[in-house]
């Protein structure tokens, strides 16, 4: 709880917020974004729990394409979400894939997006 605290409370983390697509208007979730340890965490506020055999995974879009930002488990405890390290994002989105991820996203299936 206070490594959550930390994260939120810190003034180089940038807070992205994510907005629900078409598919989840809804659907709501913070990035907190450190461009100068490119740390980026998710706080998921509100998504529909996925069935068993898929995942969220989370995306950065960098000089215009998307590059992997890691799955989460959404049955972990916490809020607050470590994905993988982040250099140069213009944007965020969520997808929904199957268990373990996808190397590309599901256009179809994004259920998030917020510009930096």
């Amino acid at each position: 709880m206070a490594q959550e605290m930390a994260v939120l409370m810190n003034p180089e983390n940038k807070k992205i917020m994510l907005k629900g697509m078409e598919i989840a208007p809804t659907a709501l979730a913070a990035i907190y974004w450190n461009q100068s340890t490119e740390d980026v965490y998710i706080n998921v506020n509100s998504l529909p729990m996925p069935a068993k055999d898929k995942q969220y995974q989370l995306w950065a879009i960098v000089d215009g394409k998307p590059v992997d930002a890691g799955v989460m488990d959404m049955e972990a405890p916490g809020a607050l979400h470590k994905m993988k390290s982040i250099a140069g994002a213009q944007a965020f989105a969520v997808t929904l894939e199957k268990k373990g991820g996808s190397p590309t996203p599901s256009m179809n299936a994004m259920y998030l997006m917020g510009n930096v």
